[in-house]
């Protein structure tokens, strides 16, 4: 049996990383973006400018800001890892949208798998 990987069309992917910028390419254009700022990222958006709070302490607003973009799962690629807070894990939770944190390297690899099976997913990256 022959499996091939497919990616969807337009679809923004992470093309490199490393501990101090991620590159990212929609799969229809061979236009590279260097980020090293951080950024909230999903298959179809790439948004810059929205400010979340602090990781730790994400707010109501910050997680209906992923309800409200029909987000199932959240990726928090960080530098350093910092523990997200009981009520804003009980928050997500009650919104139906999955949490995991992990290093850089491991969000990026995990968010364009999940892009590529067709899931509505973000990755959010801080490098601190």
């Amino acid at each position: 049996m022959k499996f091939s990987q497919e990616d969807p069309t337009d679809a923004l992917l992470v093309k490199s990383y490393d501990d101090n910028a991620i590159v990212i390419q929609s799969s229809a254009s061979p236009d590279l973006t260097r980020l090293t700022t951080p950024f909230i990222l999903s298959a179809d958006t790439l948004d810059q400018k929205t400010q979340l709070n602090a990781i730790a302490d994400l707010t109501v607003e910050d997680i209906d800001y992923f309800k409200s973009h029909d987000i199932e799962v959240v990726i928090l690629g960080q530098g350093k890892v910092t523990r997200v807070s009981p009520q804003s894990l009980v928050q997500f939770s009650e919104r139906a949208i999955g949490l995991e944190q992990m290093p850089i390297g491991a969000a990026c690899r995990t968010y364009n798998l999940l892009v590529s099976e067709g899931r509505r997913v973000a990755l959010v990256i801080d490098f601190q």
